[in-house]
């Protein structure tokens, strides 16, 4: 499939079916151990979310080295083992400004009953690699590639109360290879060194799905099944974590609201580099 339409596209990603031998190989690439998962035989959203996006990627012609801008995720209902997914993409017209395009698809996830289990948008930036100087720079350039954006989830200022426990994680190329087979997606600028050098980063950078994963964790860990049955995210990937990075998530309910069968529970999160602050 090529990327220069120019009206709305419709794409079928088919279909897989998710075990709890599936689910525990992607929890081992994420490096989580949270028991919930499989206490409650109940996938991670973040798990379908990196299928769908790894399919997505199979399917498109993109050039090494595309990198996520955007991601947004809704969990519409949860997933137990032993259901086959399926899911279709809308691809939106091609967005160009400067040396980049600006690739944005809405995805949909259905289990065998045809029920909706979960939606979301990604968006994929596509950098001339005229734009940027390449090779050698890994150190200098980190701040300079930093994207500008807000807090991940919008919600009321942030307090010191409501923190939600950390994530703190090292990036490893062995994690990042693990995860790219569960999640199917190849790019060499998370798995090939000399391609990773020519590139505006320099060096290998971990998948944004994967640090997303850690916020998701996080989500989990704080909030358990709620957040398995129909949480949402919606991030702005602002910078890169590299090989040896030592990576932390921070959290906080900002606001909350009573509802008829329960209560609405708004958060703020992040990732960051904990040994330098940058925020990714």
């Amino acid at each position: 499939m090529v990327r220069n339409h120019v009206e709305p596209v419709e794409v079928s990603l088919g279909g897989w079916k998710v075990t709890e031998d599936s689910v525990r190989e992607y929890l081992r690439a994420a490096g989580d151990t949270l028991s919930a998962y499989c206490q409650h035989g109940l996938t991670p959203p973040l798990a379908l979310a990196a299928r769908a996006l790894g399919s997505l990627l199979q399917h498109m012609d993109l050039p090494p080295g595309a990198i996520h801008s955007l991601q947004e995720i809704v969990t519409l209902r949860p997933v137990p083992f032993g259901q086959h997914i399926t899911g279709t993409v809308s691809l939106e017209p091609v967005k160009r400004r400067g040396g980049m395009e600006f690739l944005t698809a809405g995805f949909a996830l259905k289990d065998e009953a045809g029920q909706d289990v979960l939606g979301g948008k990604t968006t994929v930036l596509v950098v001339d690699p005229n734009s940027f100087p390449t090779g050698g720079q890994e150190t200098a350039d980190r701040s300079a590639l930093s994207r500008p954006g807000g807090p991940a989830v919008a919600g009321d200022e942030v307090s010191e109360e409501g923190a939600l426990t950390s994530v703190v994680r090292t990036i490893t190329q062995e994690q990042l290879n693990a995860y790219a087979q569960v999640s199917g997606d190849h790019n060499p600028l998370h798995l090939d060194p000399e391609f990773a050098a020519t590139t505006q980063y320099g060096g290998i950078i971990a998948h944004g799905m994967l640090t997303l994963a850690f916020i998701s964790e996080m989500m989990t860990g704080a909030f358990g099944m709620a957040w398995l049955q129909n949480g949402s995210l919606r991030v702005r990937f602002k910078g890169a974590a590299y090989l040896g990075d030592r990576v932390e998530t921070r959290g906080r309910v900002t606001k909350e609201a009573a509802l008829s069968q329960g209560r609405q529970v708004g958060c703020a999160v992040e990732l960051s580099n904990s040994e330098n602050g940058q925020e990714l």
